[in-house]
């Protein structure tokens, strides 16, 4: 006769239990409705523009951090070029949101004819920064492997963190319920304006782009990420399976440190040189001394204005087309 051993839980432990149940199905419910609303969201600087980019279907996509988002301009390549063009350039983003956001992107349009993703000294080295930032793609976690990769990489606990459904939109409710179901006019292609001109006077010394913890000569140096080499590689791969001709473009920085450029350039290049489909486009004030060493075309330090950009995607547009 067998016999059925019956653990009888105590009262406290049973309560202990209810509650646990009752908080996971609520963070699963307000998770849902969180998501839903999240997706319906078009504007503002942040997430609302991760969402706007995805309904886009250009034949030029733009990617990059504000470097790209106030430099390149959509209407200034459909005109030299006779394609369609979006900027889904983001400020405070870089390399790791802009893979992410075209991960993303593929799953829900054609390939572009031509991709464009801006790069600066510090975008393919170790940034635990640019982890951080990059978690308003968090929503999108059971989309994508790529997004769930680079988000748990930034430690041991996110993956945990991001168990929870309402987690994902941490820091992001207020901004919600201002944006929830607005949309940019039909005419918005994703560039910003910078107004203005750089005063130097009152705007002194730059180090680099992004983070300013270390300085450019020291970034110049620093190996890239392997993490992030293996994102390029595998870009670089499927832009050439698809037919997109794919494009690498460093943007002006007022008073770029030359010598770090050059060095940075150097080991770039050499990276490059095992990727036979990606296209290193320079723009600045090392190729272009007499457009960028000054500070016209600048409104602040890392940004040009409307003047500024306008040039700077005029160059790029005789790059893409004397580059096939």
């Amino acid at each position: 006769m067998k016999r059925v051993i019956v653990f009888a839980l105590s009262k406290p432990v049973k309560w202990v239990i209810v509650f646990a149940l009752l908080v996971v199905l609520l963070d699963l419910g307000l998770g849902l409705v969180l998501g839903r609303i999240y997706r319906q969201s078009f504007t503002g600087d942040r997430f609302g523009l991760l969402n706007y980019a995805l309904t886009q279907e250009p034949q030029i996509l733009v990617l990059g951090s504000s470097r790209a988002q106030y430099q390149i301009m959509p209407s200034v390549l459909t005109k030299e070029l006779g394609l369609t063009a979006y900027n889904a350039g983001l400020k405070g983003q870089d390399f790791l949101y802009s893979v992410m956001l075209y991960d993303l992107w593929k799953r829900r349009h054609p390939p572009p004819k031509v991709l464009v993703l801006t790069i600066d000294i510090e975008s393919l080295i170790p940034r635990e920064t640019e982890i951080n930032t990059a978690h308003i793609v968090a929503p999108y976690l059971d989309e994508s492997q790529l997004v769930r990769e680079i988000l748990y990489s930034g430690g041991p606990f996110r993956r945990f963190e991001n168990l929870s459904s309402t987690y994902r939109f941490n820091g992001t409710v207020l901004s919600l319920a201002k944006h929830a179901f607005n949309r940019p006019p039909p005419s918005y292609d994703g560039f910003l304006v910078g107004a203005g001109t750089l005063d130097t006077a009152r705007e002194t010394g730059v180090m680099n782009a992004l983070d300013q913890d270390r300085t450019a000569a020291e970034m110049a140096h620093v190996p890239f990420s392997p993490q992030k080499l293996a994102y390029l590689r595998a870009l670089a791969e499927e832009t050439a399976r698809n037919g997109t001709r794919f494009f690498l473009v460093h943007t002006p920085i007022f008073r770029q440190d030359e010598a770090a450029h050059e060095a940075w350039v150097k080991k770039l290049q050499a990276t490059l040189a095992t990727m036979p489909g990606v296209k290193f486009v320079d723009l600045c004030s090392t190729t272009h001394p007499k457009l960028f060493t000054g500070p016209e075309l600048y409104f602040n330090l890392n940004h040009l204005n409307a003047e500024g950009a306008e040039i700077l995607t005029v160059l790029l547009a005789e790059e893409i087309k004397r580059r096939p």
